[in-house]
């Protein structure tokens, strides 16, 4: 684009500052530009031929694309044409698209789907000719100024499939001037689009060259004119055919013939009437120039579309869709976001190569931002599956290879497109064309002079700044390196030079505490603050300048945390409302067991306690006591979470190299346990006992040395009756190694009874869709929801399981784990469920409590035998075929081991001599049938996230889900005795 003369500049300067000014002061509008999207699709006799759930291909294709306006050939009839656009295009709560009405032509017709958030259908009419109508659609653009009485772009599209064969040349031009007929009676027609399946096979016919070069409105070809037919030199552009075998109709042969075109008027060129073309953006989608005479789906792999899209390209047409980017004219009104872009590499130092190019954009916000589908004006580009964390930069650029060979950044490389060398507007819009944020550049002051071609970028020190405005921008003046040419380049891709305001962020653990309990809160504010501002009201203290301070609720309620953090470049603040629950349940603590005596190692490191929560919810120690009537004494200074119906032990050291080998919750300092008579006191934080033991070294209480002390006594009972203490006998497995000092730290030992109603479960399974031949897939581990997800139909399960945060990594999914208490398997129906819990399952196929590794601990009593039932979210339930054995309080089963393991070989081989669940069951019914598909896989495929179709649990729902997981297994069920 030819720059501007200074004093040109300087006329259109003040002139445009008028037009801003009279546009926000009567109508708060500003000019700024709406990028849509047209695409041509000849969709081959549908639904007649092939396949007929072509719909599924149809809506992957489209939800990749993004068509704003779509035309296609080959309508079998008008039913078609409504189930494309209630299966494939007004689905996944999108509603807008809106058809024109069906006309029947004397063969296959046409159809145009348009978005109407974006536009109206003016008119439509068709022109006959003697072997398919041309038809004619008029659309007017919804301009946000329209109510006010301004006018708007209208569009005029023509939808055309000629005659098709080599020889047929002189009755496509016949077609064309019926067409002619038509356009050149129209007077001040504008914007016009003519496409379709014009099947010419060389610039040289006579209809593309009146297309081209005649009649009132001569057409533009926005690709290269030649002789397309089985031409090497240009194979980007062929759009048939996608295969080269014969099923459903169409064409074989490959990839060799550019029948496929979108061609428009010299206003849409030059932008005369609102609407302008985006330089480059026409193209044969799917076609990446490696599939020449071969088809679609041969090797190598499509190197410009997912597999998933690729795989529908060929399996919905024999032809390739073709797309162009318009840009329209449109007042719109300001917009809000947390997204900001903060840096332009418009001009590197690169004589003609312009390969350091980039767009950079910041989150400034307290929350994950999701770009995924948000797309450039100025460059073509839309975001794929992408979130963006606080104070977190995602970068785009013309090359990421270079952008890594010179910055050692991953960034995002356009579609096509370069920036201007002068000024030049670019959008940031989200997937529904809303503008998120704007900067229109320039390289005059007050923009900074030092980045029209002299090595530096611009960037916005300060995201809360306008960055419409030149004079908040500066020049880099980070040297990164020297190019090829010895130029200098100054830029900071993916990070600030300057410094960046914080963004205040924290996380508290627990949230959930009983009254009297403490709250740890961490600070984890982006951007390096260096001043913290707490409110917590409710809370002891009530304020707080720690980075990281401990807080005591001592009264019920629900509470806000507020926090203002700072820096030298700015404040921020965030209100967490209703964040910390206090219950009014009096805190129990239970001390269980004392090794206050060992023998393999020294009183100095060997010395330890256990404590044991015998409520429903868990106990936070932040702030407890440790105390005797003397004056040894300990005050907690951490969290130390004592989960509800479990243990914690603290020691005089958590080295279990030191220890004699075990890992203790906490390590104290300042209390020694006598081997003679000695106390244990422990003080809540307001100071009130809640428990104590008075050992007397042997006249009443055991006396061992080299074992714990071990209470036999239930939760009920007096822990401080010496009759109720006994000597351990064995070193149990929470130790690691087999020989030293006896005891059960952490657990409900071979002598105590304080769990006697419950016990653990120890469960191994694996999940067919994630499993990788020794392991199950962690793909999904940081998708998985803070929340048990069972709580739907048909599992109805209540529990309230949640976690803060999931637990580290290595799991696979949440699963629902029901016991059955029965005497045989035939008897265990669901009148014999003992209880229900949900855990994560681990890579490992062990199933474990909400801490990541314990094993899931139940407060019940067996009668008969125990059975356990599996359920989850896609994959068939499955029960034991055999009865539980139990061994040292552990219930255990094992179901990868054998095809019986699971009731009336509810499972299958998922590799040789492993057996795992069945996949393809989302909507949980029990069955895996054609529900399945149509129900959940349609109306989810080309998704990624976490849903009930991504059957092998790999962040994505495609073709692989359906065609390797559910396809093979259609027709089983579950078998769980009613």
């Amino acid at each position: 684009m030819q720059r501007l003369k200074g004093s040109m500049k300087i006329k259109y300067f003040f002139q445009l500052l008028l037009l801003v000014w009279i546009i926000v002061s009567c109508n708060n509008l500003y000019a700024q530009y709406d990028t849509l999207r047209v695409m041509y699709y000849n969709i081959l006799n549908y639904p007649e031929d092939g396949d007929p759930d072509r719909e599924d291909e149809f809506r992957i294709i489209n939800q990749y694309i993004k068509p704003d306006i779509l035309l296609v050939n080959e309508l079998t009839g008008a039913a078609g044409a409504q189930t494309l656009l209630d299966e494939s295009l007004n689905v996944y709560g999108i509603t807008h698209f809106q058809k024109a009405v069906f006309t029947n032509g004397p063969d296959t017709d046409n159809m145009l789907f348009y978005n109407s958030n974006k536009f109206v259908l003016y008119s439509q009419s068709y022109i006959p000719t003697a072997l398919r109508n041309i038809n004619e659609y008029v659309l007017y653009y919804k301009s946000a100024n329209l109510a006010s009485g301004e006018d708007t772009a209208f569009l005029f599209f023509y939808s055309a499939h000629l005659k098709a064969t080599e020889g047929d040349s002189l009755f496509r031009l016949t077609e064309i001037n019926e067409y002619h007929s038509r356009i050149d009676n129209i007077a001040n027609a504008e914007n016009i689009f003519f496409g379709g399946d014009l099947n010419l096979y060389t610039h040289e016919e006579p209809a593309y060259q009146v297309l081209i070069n005649q009649g009132v409105y001569p057409l533009n070809d926005p690709l290269p004119a030649g002789d397309w037919h089985n031409n090497f030199s240009l194979r980007q552009y062929h759009t048939q055919s996608t295969r080269t075998v014969n099923f459903g109709g169409g064409a074989t042969g490959g990839l060799d013939d550019r029948f496929d075109f979108i061609l428009f008027s010299n206003d849409v060129v030059s932008g005369a009437n609102k609407v302008i073309y985006v330089d480059n953006s026409c193209l044969a989608v799917g076609n990446d120039a490696n599939h020449f005479n071969v088809a679609l789906n041969n090797p190598p792999a499509n190197s410009v579309v997912p597999d998933s899209v690729s795989t529908s390209l060929y399996y919905m047409s024999d032809h390739l869709p073709v797309i162009c980017d318009i840009r329209i004219e449109s007042p719109q009104g300001s917009a809000n976001s947390n997204l900001v872009i903060t840096e332009i590499m418009y001009n590197p130092p690169e004589a003609g190569l312009d390969s350091l190019e980039f767009i950079e954009i910041y989150n400034q916000g307290n929350v994950t931002d999701t770009l995924s589908g948000y797309y450039f004006s100025g460059v073509n580009f839309v975001f794929p599956e992408l979130i963006l964390d606080p104070g977190a930069f995602v970068v785009t650029a013309v090359n990421s290879s270079a952008m890594l060979n010179t910055f050692g950044i991953n960034c995002l490389q356009w579609t096509a497109g370069a920036l201007l060398n002068g000024s030049e507007l670019i959008l940031l819009h989200d997937l529904y064309g809303n503008v998120i944020d704007s900067v229109n550049y320039d390289d005059d002051l007050p923009w900074p002079p030092e980045a029209d071609g002299n090595g530096a970028s611009i960037m916005l020190c300060d995201p809360t700044l306008d960055n419409s405005i030149g004079g908040n921008w500066a020049a880099s003046a980070n040297f990164v390196t020297n190019n090829q040419a010895g130029n200098p380049v100054y830029a900071t891709p993916g990070f600030s030079e300057c410094g960046l305001p914080p963004i205040a962020d924290f996380m508290a653990i627990p949230t959930e505490i009983i009254a009297g309990g403490s709250v740890q809160f961490n600070d984890i504010s982006a951007n390096n603050p260096d001043t913290w501002n707490w409110v917590f009201p409710g809370g002891n203290p009530g304020m707080s300048i720690d980075q990281n301070p401990i807080i005591s609720y001592m009264a019920p309620g629900t509470y806000n945390v507020e926090l203002t953090v700072s820096n030298a470049y700015g404040t921020n603040y965030l209100l967490m409302e209703n964040y910390i629950e206090v219950s009014n349940e009096d805190p129990v603590l239970i001390i269980t067991e004392v090794l206050q005596n060992p023998s393999a190692v020294s009183d100095t490191y060997g010395e330890w306690f256990e404590v044991y929560n015998p409520t429903t919810g868990d106990i936070d120690m932040l702030n407890w006591e440790i105390t005797d009537n003397g004056v040894d004494n300990h005050l907690i200074n951490s969290s130390v979470i004592v989960p509800a119906n479990g243990f914690a032990v603290l020691g005089r050291s958590n080295n279990s190299t030191l220890n004699g080998d075990y890992n203790c919750t906490y390590q104290y300092s300042g209390f020694l346990l006598a081997n003679g008579d000695d106390e244990i006191i422990l003080l809540n934080p307001s100071g009130s006992e809640v428990d104590r033991i008075e050992y007397d070294g042997g006249t009443n209480w055991p006396d061992p040395t080299g074992s714990s002390m071990v209470f036999t006594g239930t939760a009920t009972d007096d822990n401080n009756d010496s009759n109720l203490w006994t000597i351990s006998s064995l070193r149990e497995p929470t130790f690691s190694g087999t020989t030293g000092d006896k005891g059960s730290p952490g657990t409900n030992g071979e002598k105590q009874n304080i769990q006697q109603t419950g016990f653990e479960l120890d469960i191994k399974v694996y999940l067919e869709g994630p499993f990788n031949s020794s392991a199950m897939e962690t793909q999904l581990t940081a998708l998985l929801p803070l929340s048990q997800p069972y709580d739907l139909s048909p599992w109805n399960y209540n529990g309230v399981e949640t976690v803060p945060a999931i637990p580290g990594t290595g799991l696979v999914d949440w699963i629902l784990v029901e016991l059955r208490d029965a005497s045989d398997i035939s008897s265990a129906v669901t009148a014999t469920i003992l209880d229900r819990q949900s855990g994560f399952l681990r890579s490992d196929g062990s199933i474990v409590g909400l801490d990541g590794n314990s094993k899931l601990f139940f407060s019940s009593s067996v009668t008969n035998n125990l059975f356990v039932a599996l359920y989850h979210r896609n994959h068939l339930s499955v029960i034991s075929t055999f009865a539980l054995s139990k061994t040292a309080g552990i219930y255990s089963y094992d179901f990868t081991s054998g095809i019986d393991q699971a009731y009336l070989n509810g499972q299958k081989e998922i590799t040789p001599g492993i057996w795992g669940m069945i996949s393809g069951d989302p909507d949980a019914s029990g069955i895996i049938d054609i529900v399945d598909k149509t129900g959940f896989w349609e109306t989810t495929s080309g998704k990624s996230g976490y849903l009930p179709y991504d059957l092998n649990l790999d962040k994505e729902v495609n073709h692989k889900d359906k065609n390797d997981y559910w396809l093979p297994n259609l027709g089983e069920g579950a078998n769980i005795p009613d």
